[in-house]
């Protein structure tokens, strides 16, 4: 009897330690799965500032626009006025649209800060290029304040998958000086700038985060690739999904911060290099930080962006 208690008495010890061990796994994995939630919302939203920056410098209208605002209400303060509806900033964007013909944001950095359930604060320095309507160019460095909201159902976006800009306020950081075309025209190739490069790095890491193959696929160039990520090479669509599958089924969760996005022109697209920072779980190994120099080639292909060459090298 004894001998059958004491056998009992320790099942239940293993079975309590097994029960608190899978507790603190599942608490462990949802901690990851948040952090990686948190990522890929940073990179989203990084992308959209980018795009929509870029919007106004491809001469943008407002039904482009408005699907990216509420309803009804917005606060968006600029030094000559301040708008509290959808009506006031329609009419004052129209007016600022005819007086540029040109331009281009050089932004600077972009910090994405959560402020309330679905809701962030975006600050975001730069300097702003543009050639106006009367043939003048100016160049003038601003600090952008917007604030974006997620999950937001409004009538031209019902399902309320798009993100939503309630407010915005831009400061004016010096007195508008000179400039040359030359900075507006070298940060394009095409209908493609710049800002459009640095957009796509931030959502093909929300991708990557999100563990989505076949999105990140649908960026990807049909050509044949250079692809070349700690000495495995790929020449192929297939090959890079492949192997891009396999490093996600290698780790229980990754996040990816690129930063220092640097762009220009070569004779194929785009040469763009960042820094990126890996943080992540590998199955076997456990924890790891990684910080590598990342060298991409971004091509036009069907008029979007498309990746073409890929080259990583650790830190």
């Amino acid at each position: 009897m004894l001998s059958k208690i004491m056998t009992m008495g320790s099942l239940l010890i293993a079975l309590t330690s097994m029960a608190q061990t899978s507790k603190f796994k599942n608490e462990k994995t949802t901690i990851m799965n948040q952090k990686q939630l948190d990522k890929k919302t940073e990179n989203e939203i990084k992308s959209f500032v980018y795009a929509w920056y870029s919007r106004f410098d491809k001469g943008t209208s407002m039904d482009e626009i408005t699907p990216f605002l509420p309803d009804e209400t917005v606060e968006f303060v600029y030094p000559q006025a301040t708008l509290n509806s959808i009506e006031e900033l329609i009419t004052y964007a129209e007016q600022s649209f005819s007086a540029i013909k040109s331009s281009a944001h050089y932004i600077n950095e972009i910090s994405v800060y959560k402020i309330g359930e679905n809701q962030y604060e975006i600050v975001c320095p730069h300097t702003y290029h543009a050639l106006t309507a009367d043939d003048n160019m100016m160049q003038m460095d601003f600090i952008g304040r917007m604030k974006v909201v997620t999950n937001l159902k409004t009538k031209k976006d019902p399902s309320g998958t798009l993100l939503k800009v309630t407010a915005y306020k831009v400061v004016l950081q010096n007195v508008p000086g000179e400039s040359k075309i030359e900075n507006i025209t070298n940060t394009k190739n095409g209908n493609i700038s710049f800002t459009d490069v640095q957009s796509f790095t931030h959502k093909w890491f929300a991708f990557i985060d999100a563990g989505d193959a076949e999105s990140l696929m649908n960026l990807t160039s049909n050509k044949t690739l250079d692809i070349d990520i700690l000495g495995n090479k790929v020449d192929n669509k297939e090959g890079l999904k492949a192997f891009l599958t396999a490093q996600k089924e290698s780790q229980n969760y990754s996040v990816h911060t690129p930063t220092n996005i640097r762009v220009e022109k070569n004779e194929k697209g785009f040469k763009v290099t960042f820094v990126l920072h890996f943080e992540g779980d590998i199955k076997g190994m456990g924890l790891m930080n990684l910080s590598n120099i990342t060298t991409w080639t971004l091509i036009e292909e069907d008029g979007v962006l498309k990746l073409s060459d890929y080259t990583l090298t650790i830190l």
